[in-house]
């Protein structure tokens, strides 16, 4: 009796391990299809546009053999902001803890962004604003007026607000964000340039401490900074960390300055950065 069982059960698990292969190829093959198809370009653009603040559009995206994405000549639409990325791509995962991010990392190259105000004097693309506002504090350099005045009625309506303007891309992305080869120009309400940046690179990497506190790390290097009428920095290197909203500047320093008074070394805020992180949880603001 041993002796026929013993091939039959064989043939049993050799037929399940066939149709499982089966149906794991035919689920491999439908997301594939899946990616190419107007339903999912729609989502990744609806939720891409949520992200920036304005309307973004796909040239072409594909599935990688890790069923991972990659996004071809991805553009923002804006009558007076812009965004405009070579390539991305994208690592997800479909089966994930509850409440976790679906993006495990981005990375995103050659990558081009023009920051103006539109008619109601509010900053495009949305998310480049707080960000845009730090860099010209941190470096010392006199920031477009318009970028200034964009500043007052957030300020104005939510004195007291801590949340950090990177708390809803925690949310979204759970690993690495990687910018490489970025240019970025500052225009004002008419069109015309003032302030830019180019060779770019930005590092942004998030996580959470055994204790369920928030931390994230941002470093950017810059080859060269020139504001219209002002000074050209060159070989910029900026780093801060994220704890819990509050943002830290740790390093701050320039190959040359071009002019402009360099800024003070930002101890302060490393030991700010300390004593947050040594606050316990139960006695947080």
């Amino acid at each position: 009796m041993e002796a026929v069982r013993s091939p039959s059960l064989g043939r049993t698990l050799g037929s399940w391990f066939w149709k499982l292969a089966l149906v794991l190829a035919l689920a491999y093959g439908a997301l594939q299809i899946l990616v190419r198809t107007d339903y999912f370009r729609d989502q990744v653009e609806d939720e891409l546009s949520r992200l920036a603040g304005l309307e973004v559009r796909i040239g072409r995206m594909r599935a990688t053999e890790g069923l991972n994405l990659k996004i071809r000549d991805a553009i923002g639409i804006s009558d007076v902001a812009g965004i405009e990325a070579r390539v991305a791509r994208v690592r997800w995962r479909l089966f994930r803890p509850r409440g976790a991010p679906m993006l495990e990392s981005v990375r995103v190259d050659g990558l081009a962004l023009t920051i103006a105000p539109d008619e109601t004097g509010s900053i495009q693309p949305a998310f480049m604003a707080p960000l845009s506002r730090s860099v010209f504090a941190w470096t010392g350099l006199t920031a477009p007026k318009e970028l200034v005045a964009a500043q007052a009625p957030a300020d104005a309506a939510a004195p007291a607000r801590k949340t950090s303007p990177s708390r809803a891309l925690e949310d979204w992305l759970g690993g690495p964000l990687v910018l490489q080869d970025v240019s970025v120009r500052w225009q004002d309400a008419q069109g015309r340039l003032q302030a830019s940046v180019s060779g770019l690179d930005v590092v942004w990497t998030p996580l959470v401490t055994p204790k369920g506190r928030r931390v994230s790390h941002l470093d950017c290097r810059a080859a060269e900074i020139k504001v219209v009428n002002g000074p050209r920095i060159a070989d910029l290197r900026l780093e801060l960390v994220a704890v819990e909203g509050q943002r830290f500047l740790v390093n701050l320093q320039a190959a040359d300055w071009g002019g402009a008074e360099p800024p003070p070394a930002p101890g302060a805020e490393a030991r700010e950065l300390l004593d947050a992180m040594d606050v316990p949880l139960d006695v947080r603001p």
